[in-house]
């Protein structure tokens, strides 16, 4: 598809390919990594053709469709993302429209090659509109931007009224709706929730096309790639294995190298001291000779270099706090008509590690920020004694003063305590010599997050809070983060998409759905596969019930009413299913507040917190058997309604 031939490209003194060669075929499935920085944005934009390169040559096929998302691009915003999508089928249009040309044209044509040739024309536009689907794209149109997250009225609303992130979700749907040959995406899970993310991800799993794929998240690269590339210093590192398997082969064969090296170098002293032996002796010169010829065409063996930059991140104790960290009671928010929160309840405790998790349009961040005092809300949120906030925003990166220094940014953030250490602190974040003179403004985003997350470790902290602080971070420093921490003794509340990040990382998941704050004693892998699970299930279950054909209701008068009373006995199921689960979550609350008061005893304590696993336990399962009914509730109403 795609053969890239001695490629180099540099950027001012800076050689950000050097001869590079690899090809693309049709079924490759490949993850582009590397360090921010690398060159792997561009390389993909080369590969695009919307990068001009200094040296080398790219061959592509004249008919090779290519699907390219970046990272940031410009938008038309009167238009809907219905509308967007739409554009996707203009290949299709155009090709509807030359059909009867090339079917008249060859009707009249006399010579055998034209008519081969038109022949062939023909049948290629007949098999692309059959991929492309043209003939029903209105369905493909709403189920594509619905499985991205769009919902009602969204898809027909103007790109002018929707944020970034959903104006990259409508560029992304006409990509995957235009079935290109090849799809080139870079971070298309960044402005996606973890709904979406698992829909993108069954989606690329058996899409028609080639994929050169640039993420952060391991585990969106593992489930979907097969072959690795990694952009490092100049050069390409090309292997047949998904991330997690590459990283392991190159940890085998740098220490092969090392080991051959090691044997090499034996030999090259061994043959040194014959030489520097035998050299002196007219009998044995033509033979010492002979050794040096060999040693001089020996091709010697490198170990690869590895880049074992990384952060030092390790965040200071926390200071003293009380018991509970924070109280929310009775909260509720809402915009204009749309309800966030109905009166929603939490407690923190001290020393817990929590993610909140859901769809976007949650309230996620909207909480985050009610937290902090940036959003108004109805009720009472309070935190506790004596507890100290850090706050990194989605947009902190871009919140920082453009025109300051790297190291004035830092002495600004610091306490009086921490200003001696700003320095030693910028150089455990990568920020050494000439590059603490930096003006914020020419800091790539990764770079911005990282001086970002600095600045935080620079006062005293005991309650994180933290919206998406992966966002702008490569694999190595994702990592990094996460291990410092899973041993941070204070108390953090997170916002993140990423399932490896999350994963083993928090105490417990706040899911939020409906207005409401769900307590999950789960490990977000787990929360996952229950709702994978849960979703079967309230399919197979509306199937079940609906499936087969229908009974007209005037047919039957009979049948119709017993259709009634099994939906009267659902629904009151449902109402004492709801009921149920409303006492649960009361009593989990209470608990919740009993185990953390000062008074509590560590028997008390123990005993609050088996009772409380086990009412989790307890809400998953009414939860599943709500759901399910609900669905049978739904399928038995649409029956009677026909």
């Amino acid at each position: 598809m795609i053969d890239v031939s001695q490629l180099t490209l540099h950027f001012g003194d800076r050689p950000m390919f050097d001869s590079v060669s690899f090809f693309i075929g049709s079924e490759d499935r490949i993850g582009l990594v590397g360090r921010n920085g690398a060159g792997k944005s561009t390389l993909l934009k080369v590969l695009a053709g919307l990068q001009a390169f200094d040296g080398g040559a790219v061959g592509r096929p004249k008919e090779l469709t290519i699907g390219y998302l970046p990272q940031q691009m410009d938008h038309d915003l009167s238009l809907s993302p219905r509308q967007v999508a739409e554009l996707a089928f203009s290949e299709a249009r155009m090709l509807e429209g030359s059909l009867a040309r090339i079917e008249e044209e060859l009707q009249h044509a006399t010579e055998e090659d034209r008519q081969m040739e038109l022949a062939t024309m023909l049948a290629h536009a007949h098999e692309r509109l059959n991929v492309l689907g043209a003939a029903d794209h209105g369905p493909m149109i709403d189920q594509t931007l619905q499985g991205l997250g769009f919902v009602g009225d969204d898809l027909d609303r103007p790109l002018a009224e929707l944020s970034g992130g959903w104006r990259m979700r409508t560029e992304l749907a006409r990509i995957l709706l235009m079935r290109p040959d090849l799809l080139l995406l870079d971070e298309p899970t960044n402005h996606l929730d973890l709904p979406a993310i698992q829909w993108l991800e069954d989606m690329l799993r058996d899409y028609p096309a080639a994929l050169v794929l640039i993420s952060h998240d391991k585990t969106f690269l593992d489930n979907l790639t097969s072959r690795t590339i990694e952009v490092a210093g100049g050069r390409l590192i090309d292997r047949k294995a998904s991330w997690s398997k590459f990283v392991e082969l190159r940890k085998e064969e740098r220490a092969q190298q090392a080991t051959a090296a090691k044997e090499q170098q034996r030999y090259v002293e061994h043959t040194q001291e014959l030489i520097n032996k035998f050299r002196a002796k007219k009998n044995k010169a033509a033979f010492a000779q002979s050794l040096i010829t060999k040693l001089e065409k020996l091709e010697r063996i490198e170990v690869d270099d590895e880049d074992l930059r990384k952060m030092l991140v390790r965040f200071p104790p926390a200071p003293h706090s009380g018991k509970v960290i924070l109280e929310v009671r009775d909260v509720s928010k809402s915009y204009g008509e749309k309800n966030i929160f109905r009166h929603a309840e939490l407690t923190i405790g001290k020393g817990e590690h929590l993610a909140l998790v859901g769809a976007n349009g949650t309230g996620k961040s909207t909480l985050i920020r009610m937290i902090t005092g940036e959003e108004p809300f109805e009720g009472e949120i309070k935190l506790g004694h004596n507890v100290l906030v850090g706050y990194y925003a989605q947009d902190m990166p871009e919140r920082m003063d453009p025109s300051l220094t790297v190291l004035a940014t830092a002495e600004d953030a610091a306490s009086e305590e921490s200003r001696g250490r700003v320095r030693a602190m910028l150089g455990a974040f990568l920020f050494s010599g000439d590059d603490v003179d930096k003006k914020v403004k020419v800091l790539s985003g990764g770079e911005r997050a990282r001086l970002a997350l600095c600045c935080m470790l620079l006062r005293p902290l005991n309650f994180l809070l933290l919206d998406e602080p992966t966002h702008h971070l490569d694999i190595q420093s994702k990592d990094v983060l996460k291990e410092a921490l899973r041993s941070y003794d204070g108390t953090f509340l997170m916002v993140s998409h990423d399932r490896d990040f999350l994963h083993g990382l928090t105490d417990r998941l706040l899911e939020l759905d409906s207005g409401r704050i769900r307590d999950q004693h789960l490990d977000i892998l787990e929360l996952i596969e229950q709702r994978k699970t849960m979703q079967a299930s309230g399919t197979g279950a509306s199937q079940q019930v609906s499936g087969g054909p229908k009974k007209r209701s005037n047919s039957d008068y009979h049948d119709r009413k017993e259709r009634e009373k099994e939906r009267k006995r659902v629904q009151n199921l449902v109402q004492r299913l709801e009921k149920k689960m409303a006492d649960l979550e009361k009593e989990e609350r209470t608990l919740q507040g009993q185990v953390m008061t000062s008074g509590a005893s560590p028997d008390e304590v123990e005993k609050g917190y088996l009772r409380m696993g086990q009412l989790a336990q307890q809400i998953a399962v009414t939860m599943e058997e709500w759901e399910e009914a609900a669905a049978r509730l739904e399928a038995i109403e649409e029956g009677i309604d026909d």
